[in-house]
């Protein structure tokens, strides 16, 4: 059963006990400033349940603004590192056509591009069940280690 640990109109935020998985979901499209307030509020959360898995639902949002996504890449994973310790994962969740922009335009590194050791990786998803089996996969080799 998840426990919410945080909803406002553009975010709701869960942390799912029996997975060990964070789950963000945008509920809407969203600003610079809600997008990088909402990332804060995830890593609080994460903190809170010592949370190194997570799934961000963005199928209801437009894709970071080149400033946001600027951040993530060069700022934000790594202060995710830091202050949780590794690994940190990161799956998100996403629209067919977003996930194939992505593809193209190279603006965001594709999963390959991480070697598996790495105390951050990243993918994108198009299905729910497929970004949770990645995340238990993820779990998994990082237990045998």
């Amino acid at each position: 059963m998840p426990l919410i640990c945080s909803a406002i109109d553009y975010l709701e935020i869960a942390y799912q006990s029996d997975s060990q998985i964070l789950v963000g979901r945008w509920l809407r499209p969203i600003t610079e400033a809600e997008a990088r307030q909402g990332y804060d509020d995830l890593l609080a959360a994460a903190r809170q349940h010592d949370a190194h898995y997570w799934l961000l639902d963005i199928r209801r949002r437009h894709r970071s603004a080149p400033a946001t996504l600027s951040w993530l890449l060069n700022s934000y994973y790594d202060q995710l590192v830091r202050e949780l310790g590794p690994p940190v994962r990161m799956v998100y969740f996403m629209a067919p056509g977003l996930r194939q922009e992505f593809q193209t335009d190279n603006t965001v590194p594709e999963p390959a591009t991480y070697a598996p050791d790495q105390p951050f990786r990243m993918n994108q998803c198009i299905t729910e069940a497929e970004a949770v089996a990645w995340l238990q996969t993820e779990q998994q080799v990082h237990q045998l280690s």
